[in-house]
């Protein structure tokens, strides 16, 4: 089975590609690695909590 692309799916694989390409370039240090973790992490137990 071939697997056909629309031009949907041919624009969004692109800003993927881009996307990657950028954060290759532009790594994040250690410490911002490690705040934006902390932040996912709060916003999940915030979330959680309203259940």
């Amino acid at each position: 089975m071939e697997i056909i692309l629309n031009d949907y799916h041919k624009k969004v694989n692109a800003e993927m590609r881009q996307k990657v390409a950028y954060w290759k370039a532009h790594p994040l240090s250690r410490s911002e690695s490690l705040r934006r973790l902390r932040l996912l992490r709060e916003q999940r137990l915030a979330n959680q909590s309203n259940w």
